[in-house]
């Protein structure tokens, strides 16, 4: 078990009670916890946090990530356990094309801090240095995502990959695009345990680091557990774990819970049966696509905050994905 949290009270600005920081390795499917870690706000980064749930990579998992995460040092930690990566990256980020892939993707060198700093001052001075750059062999993806509303034009955004997934025919570039926006699922696991689980503004009761720590986990264990049931449903439905509501899924699991203290195993099982049929019964509609901008108040912005009563963007919306080519080489030129 890690080490209790060193909880302090953050700046002026914010709320006056000791916050937790907490991050998680979630499975895009399920939502599932393949680890989980936290620490007080005021000590622990997001960078620091997501160095402590590498080891519980494993070779056979693709990671996604938002570009906050992009780094050197962090991606070799990530790729030494035998996992694949395929992040975000920022687009101001410069990543020299060593090979144009039929796809439009191309192979890359992710340089180390030093090098990033000489070939930085060498483009500042208009110069172009013949030796590569020290680093992790990537690959780089970039693609538009257009949003076709059914009031108002469309609106696009680019975005830009790094992969360690180096082979064009395995892992064609149009499909990583496409697997990289269930990244977003992760958001919708945070949204579950924070909100969902916990209830509106609910705080943790415990008044020492040791006792919130415990209770963290307590919350993180009954997630699981809840998680695992509704996966356990959507296998005997033959049906996508999205389609099974959490807020059901806890309401049925409160009323359930009451009345199986000190119940032996086959009233268990009967317990969670009747809850499987009275989910599947329940089921959400299939997911359409949805847009929603990221809208975030600075404490210092002086611009209005987003209200609750003002009309919501459309919910009815098509995307279109397109990969961005990118040019051959000179060299590679017929």
């Amino acid at each position: 078990m890690r080490p209790a949290p060193q909880l302090a009270r953050p700046s002026s600005h914010q709320s006056g009670n000791p916050q937790i920081r907490l991050m998680a390795l979630t499975e895009c499917g399920t939502h599932g916890l393949v680890d989980g870690t936290f620490d007080g706000v005021a000590r622990a980064s997001e960078h620091a946090l997501a160095r402590q749930l590498v080891a519980s990579l494993q070779p056979d998992m693709l990671l996604l990530a938002d570009r906050g995460f992009n780094g050197y040092e962090l991606w070799g930690h990530a790729r030494s356990t035998g996992a694949h990566l395929t992040w975000r990256i920022k687009g101001n980020q410069v990543f020299v094309p060593l090979r144009v892939l039929p796809d439009g993707s191309f192979i890359s060198v992710m340089p180390t801090p030093k090098e990033t700093v000489r070939h930085g001052q060498a483009r500042a001075a208009g110069r172009t240095l013949a030796q590569l750059p020290e680093g992790h062999t990537a690959r780089i993806i970039q693609y538009t995502v257009t949003v076709h509303r059914t009031a108002g034009p469309p609106r696009r955004e680019t975005f830009r990959l790094v992969t360690s997934l180096l082979d064009h025919t395995r892992a064609p570039a149009r499909h990583l695009a496409a697997i990289y926006h269930q990244r977003w699922e992760i958001e919708n696991g945070y949204a579950e345990l924070k909100n969902r689980l916990r209830g509106a503004g609910f705080v943790l009761r415990s008044k020492s680091p040791e006792l919130a720590c415990q209770e963290v986990y307590a919350l993180l264990t009954v997630y699981q557990a809840l998680c695992v049931l509704e996966l356990h449903a959507a296998q005997c439905g033959g049906i996508d774990p999205d389609r099974i509501s959490f807020t059901v899924t806890v309401q049925l699991a409160r009323l359930k819970v009451v009345g199986q203290a000190a119940a032996d195993a086959i009233t268990l099982m009967a317990a969670r049966s009747e809850v499987v049929r009275e989910l599947l019964d329940g089921l959400l509609p299939t997911r359409r696509n949805r847009q929603c901008e990221r809208v975030k108040k600075p404490p210092k912005n002086t611009f209005e905050t987003k209200k609750r009563d003002r009309p919501r963007a459309p919910g009815h919306v098509q995307y279109t994905l397109k990969v961005t080519w990118h040019p051959p080489l000179p060299a590679e030129t017929p």
